[in-house]
């Protein structure tokens, strides 16, 4: 049975450094390049960029151009925040105490200032964040997470992430550059026709194995269902379906560091 809609997240990282750029320059054509691809098989992808990226791109104004019309063609530009306690810290933080740490770019105010300038004149509505607790923007209405293949497969669901931060959920699987993909094409064929199927890669794995990205689109296609963005999916989702309340969310501490301790 087909799932009601797949979606194929992307995150494009900080690189390890919160003031340098050059990660962000290192991987742009690669980024071209998953566009294309996508292109190609009619898929909008969810492209959730660090604020590392949103600055590399808004210092070109053909960069930023390109980006306005990759938006027209159905892709989704999004968030993807890394807190604190994440190994590569985007330096965004609201977090006290933190602005004497050398890597410290500003609080998630600030953070939302420089989206906000990347994806007008839309706004951005999904992201992965991993400090839900302190950073969670309001900004967000819809919540991407997970790893395992047992996320993929998920039904949309209102979740309450940090002190008030009301959002529909979905879950997603990681897809790097080296995993089983037929893992993926098994867990896909027990989809339910009420449920979403996730998968998230990053800009580095599609780089080292752009053909296993490939396969997932021409797998997909092949089962008569487009990859649509996330915004897309849950507002058609929610005229169709009416979305319960959860009381478990996934979280990026208990289900993606919890699942790869």
């Amino acid at each position: 049975m087909k799932p009601y809609g797949v979606f194929l997240a992307i995150h494009f990282e900080v690189g390890l450094d919160t003031k340098s750029l050059e990660h962000q320059k290192s991987y742009w054509p690669a980024a071209i390049d998953l566009i294309h691809l996508a292109d190609q098989y009619g898929s909008g992808l969810t492209l959730q960029f660090s604020p590392q990226w949103a600055e590399y791109i808004l210092k070109d104004k053909q960069r930023h151009k390109l980006v306005g019309s990759w938006q027209a063609h159905g892709h989704e530009v999004s968030l993807h925040h890394h807190g604190y306690d994440h190994g590569d810290w985007n330096g965004y933080t609201n977090r006290t105490g933190k602005e004497h740490d050398p890597r410290f770019r500003g609080n998630i105010p600030d953070m939302m200032k420089i989206m906000s300038r990347l994806v007008y004149p839309h706004r951005a509505l999904s992201g992965t964040i991993t400090d839900e607790i302190f950073d969670y923007p309001h900004d967000i209405l819809y919540d991407t997470e997970g790893i395992l293949i047992s996320h993929a497969r998920s039904k949309p669901k209102w979740v309450t992430l940090g002190p008030n931060n009301r959002v529909i959920q979905v879950g997603m699987a990681f897809l790097s550059f080296e995993s089983n993909i037929d893992n993926f094409k098994y867990e896909y064929e027990k989809s339910r026709k009420d449920e979403v199927f996730g998968v998230v890669t990053h800009e580095k794995d599609f780089t080292e194995n752009p053909a296993i990205i490939e396969e997932w689109l021409n797998f997909t296609k092949s089962k008569g269902k487009t990859i649509r963005n996330i915004k897309e999916i849950i507002t058609d989702y929610q005229k169709k379906y009416i979305i319960g309340h959860n009381s478990n969310p996934l979280t990026f501490v208990k289900n993606v560091i919890g699942a790869v301790k």
